[in-house]
Formats: structure tokens, C-alpha cells, sequence
């Protein structure tokens, strides 16, 4: 098997990217788009007990269960991120569902009673025949910034082929006080020319302990996206883990996600770069 017991699926409403490290495995079609599977290895290390940081704080344990026909789903802990909701459940099938880590869930969210989604990934674990470890990473275009969410979660939607008539549905409150209080946003608004007649406009860039996320537009090919690195004024980098589009209107904005990359110095630069990371134009300075 590959990855172990191990396989990742995402779900793709608007135009998306994968990451470049992702191992592009297979291809697949559903009713609701077009998926790839990726790896979410991120997000089972945030949730496990051996991480190399803690983040118990931007944690909501929520242990709730509910059963249908195909089997028991416990949703474990809720975790909020800027504009990125992240779940850890474990599903136990009944003996009759022919279930494997290669079957993925894509849990719908509402928030506050809205839709925010924009970009839906899971990822299956096997820990035994007859349990499953289910990780669901949440990209949303613009979470409410209230200190406590009432999220509102179906696990409606799979890939296996028998519909889930009645859904395993949780409503629950989850917290984000804490990454509310140790979020850094930096207001950048700098528009730069590439070397390929391309202009990019950096809008923002925010910062938490679980993700760094670069908010930017391409006036003249607001379909295109680019891709970036971050550098310490010490001459240490950072590649993009994950980009996609928020929208596809004209001069949507897109993003460049940074996972477990938390911008505590003061001074930082955004450098734009093509696939063999050279320089697609100057670099735009973060902080001070």
C-alpha cells in the first residue's frame, strides 16, 4: 500500500494546486468535482500526541458520536485556523461495509449558519480492521471572527459507492480565542512586476502558530496563480505548502498556505518564485 495504511484525497470546487511535494497518485471524478489525492500529514501531526510543539490551546475536544447503518463516526477534536478549519474523528464500520483506508470522507461545514468553503481534503488511517482514524482539512474563504464558532459538520459525502442517506451530523461550538490572540497580520497592499509581464498585488499576510498564509492577486491573469518563498533576514527559507484560489471572480484572491510556520522575527521577505525557484521578481518585505 502506499503511505503504509495510509492514502489522502482533496476536493476541489474552484481552481486549485496541490502542493508541489504532494505525490500525485491517481485521479478521480465525483459528482461534486474534480479530486486529487495529497497528503495531509500536517494535520495528523497537529492532532498526535507526539508533535514537536503542543497545540492543546487551539484545540476543541469535542468526543461526540453518532451511528447510522454504516457504522459509528466519533468526531475527537475541532481545531480553527485562519480561514482553515481542521477536523480529527475516528470512524468504526459496521461488518457488512467493505471500508478501507483508500475510501475518504468530505464533510460539509456551515459556520454561524454559512458556507464558507472553498476547498474541502481528507485523509484515511488505518488502525486496525475495524477503526479508522478520519483527518478533514477546511479551506473557507472568510471566517467570522467571533472568540467562539458554532459550526454546524455532515459527513454526508464519501467515496465509496452507496450514498449516505442519513448522514452523521454534529453541531458543535469551537473555539478560537487563542489563535485570535496569537495571530499576527501584517497589511501589505504592494503591487511588483514578474519577469514574465505578470503583476502580482500582495494584499496581507497572516500568521499563526499552525500556518502563515499569503493573500494575493494577479490583476492581468486573475485565473493564474504564482507561487512564493519566505526568507528570514538570516537567509533562511521557507517554501509554500498548498495554494488555491478563493474565488474565481475578476481579481480573485489567492493564497499561498505555509504549514507550522509561525513569523516571530521582525523582519521577513516574500520573494515570488517559478518551479525551479528562481526569482520571478523582487521581494516584498514582512514586518519592520
Amino acid at each position: 500500500m502506499m503511505y503504509g495504511d495510509t492514502r489522502q484525497i482533496e476536493d476541489k470546487p474552484i481552481g486549485i494546486r496541490a502542493r508541489k511535494k504532494w505525490l500525485i497518485v491517481a485521479i478521480f471524478v465525483l459528482a461534486a468535482g474534480s479530486v486529487i489525492i495529497a497528503n495531509l500529514s500536517f494535520v495528523a501531526g497537529l492532532f498526535g500526541e507526539e508533535t514537536v510543539k503542543n497545540f492543546d490551546d487551539y484545540k476543541t475536544v469535542i468526543g461526540k458520536t453518532t451511528e447510522n447503518s454504516f457504522g459509528k463516526l466519533t468526531l475527537n477534536e475541532v481545531m480553527v485556523d485562519d480561514n482553515q478549519l481542521l477536523f480529527n474523528a475516528t470512524f468504526e464500520p459496521e461488518d457488512s461495509i467493505n471500508f478501507d483506508y483508500q475510501i475518504f470522507f468530505f464533510p460539509q461545514v456551515h459556520v454561524n449558519g454559512e458556507d464558507f468553503t472553498v476547498r474541502n481534503r481528507g485523509q484515511t488511517i488505518e488502525q486496525h480492521e475495524s477503526k479508522y482514524t478520519i483527518y478533514s482539512s477546511i479551506q473557507v474563504s472568510e471566517l467570522p471572527q467571533d472568540e467562539k464558532l458554532i459550526l454546524d459538520i455532515s459527513y454526508d459525502k464519501w467515496t465509496l459507492e452507496k450514498s449516505i442517506d442519513q448522514p452523521w451530523d454534529f453541531q458543535v461550538e469551537a473555539s478560537q480565542k487563542q489563535i485570535l490572540t496569537d495571530k499576527k497580520i501584517f497589511s501589505i497592499n504592494e503591487t511588483i512586476p514578474l519577469t514574465n509581464g505578470n503583476e502580482v498585488t500582495v494584499t496581507k499576510v497572516v500568521s499563526t502558530p499552525i500556518s502563515t498564509t499569503i493573500y494575493y492577486y494577479l490583476a492581468k491573469s486573475p485565473s493564474e496563480t504564482v507561487d512564493f518563498k519566505i526568507e528570514s533576514a538570516s537567509g533562511k527559507s521557507w517554501r509554500w505548502d498548498s495554494g488555491f484560489m478563493l474565488d474565481d471572480k475578476k481579481n480573485a484572491i489567492s493564497v499561498n498556505r505555509f504549514d507550522a510556520l509561525y513569523l516571530t522575527d521582525d523582519i521577513y521577505y516574500l520573494i515570488p518564485i517559478a518551479t525551479d525557484d528562481k526569482a520571478l521578481g523582487p521581494s516584498i518585505q514582512i514586518g519592520k
